[in-house]
């Protein structure tokens, strides 16, 4: 890879709910009772014998409406009682699942587990991605990027591979350690289930790819770097905390440095005498606008300068230089997996 090439002098730097029945009372027959007995010829016996008729009748006539006052009370407590009525009320359960939110200055990172020598990392996603539920989603805008701009083969391919990193079928094989002999790791943009979505050091930039997490340790960090092209002007953080601001050199208009959200995929020392200044911080972005550079791929660093009077210009070849105090301090403090937001 190109890590192992020194920067030539010409500022080319890119790197790698019942009724009651009543009882009539016992009584007698009152007939005789009601009517005194006359003698014959006496005057008043038709009398009596007429108000014995009529009084038979009232008797008939309130016989019968008892007998049938009787039967319909009778009726009535032979109906069936009416049904119960019952109100039934349903109560509506409903489950709602929280997914946790990465706030967006925090990087998760997936670094290779120390025992393993290489990790595959599927180029589609798993089967039933879509309908897992997310164990995280990284509450971070997408960037505007330059790749669309540009149309260069991808790095790698099958047939050229890269120093630790290669093309193979249904995805890519990184070697464990990386390149610049750190441990591999992979910037984590969603993580469901047991697979995480993850971004990669490979050309096309911003290319993301899926791997089982059982092959990684998973960490967590609040540092972060700003790029503005415009300005030339880098911002170092840690939370909302600046750590490092500073002007920068960036790449010429033929070699422009490219736009989006990369992150910081090694680290390395050099000589503070060296063109590239005391240490480099590789990112996962290549040139878009080069193919190989000095016998190598084109991978975009952060580092220092031999030639502090360029600073704030747009000289290079894409990568970004610093005053060498400046890419010390940064190779210090910042952990592999930071996120590098450049924009224009």
């Amino acid at each position: 890879m190109a890590s192992e090439d020194h920067e030539p002098q010409d500022d080319s730097e890119a790197i790698d709910g019942s009724g009651t029945d009543p009882q009539e009372p016992a009584g007698q027959d009152g007939a005789g009772d009601l009517v005194e007995a006359a003698e014959p010829g006496d005057s008043a016996a038709p009398v009596a014998a007429n108000s014995r008729t009529r009084n038979l009748a009232m008797l008939g006539v309130g016989v019968v409406a008892a007998l049938g006052l009787i039967a319909f009370m009778l009726s009535r407590s032979e109906e069936p009682p009416a049904p119960a009525t019952t109100t039934t009320t349903t109560t509506t359960t409903t489950s709602t699942t929280t997914v946790p939110v990465r706030p967006a200055l925090v990087s998760q990172v997936a670094t290779v587990r120390p025992e393993l020598q290489s990790v595959f990392i599927q180029e589609t996603p798993p089967e039933g991605w879509d309908t897992m539920t997310p164990a995280v989603v990284w509450d971070a805008p997408e960037l505007p990027a330059s790749q669309a701009e540009f149309d260069r083969p991808a790095l790698p391919r099958e047939d050229y591979k890269i120093q630790g990193r290669y093309k193979v079928p249904g995805g890519w094989e990184f070697l464990n350690p990386g390149p610049f002999n750190g441990p591999t790791t992979f910037l984590v943009t969603e993580q469901r289930g047991n697979w995480a979505e993850v971004m990669m050091p490979v050309r096309p930039n911003g290319t993301r790819g899926y791997l089982d997490v059982s092959q990684v340790d998973m960490s967590e960090h609040d540092y972060r770097v700003e790029l503005d092209i415009s300005d030339r002007r880098l911002v170092a953080y840690k939370g909302t905390e600046v750590i490092a601001d500073t002007q920068v050199v960036v790449g010429r208009e033929s070699t422009r440095t490219p736009l989006g959200r990369f992150y910081v995929t090694d680290k390395t020392e050099d000589t503070p005498s060296s063109f590239y200044g005391p240490a480099m911080l590789p990112l996962n972005s290549y040139s878009e606008q080069l193919d190989v550079f000095d016998d190598g791929v084109p991978v975009i660093a952060m580092h220092g300068t031999s030639n502090p009077a360029s600073v704030g210009q747009a000289v290079s070849n894409g990568c970004v230089r610093m005053p060498n105090e400046v890419v010390s301090l940064l190779y210090d403090q910042l952990p592999l997996g930071t996120q590098v937001e450049i924009y224009a």
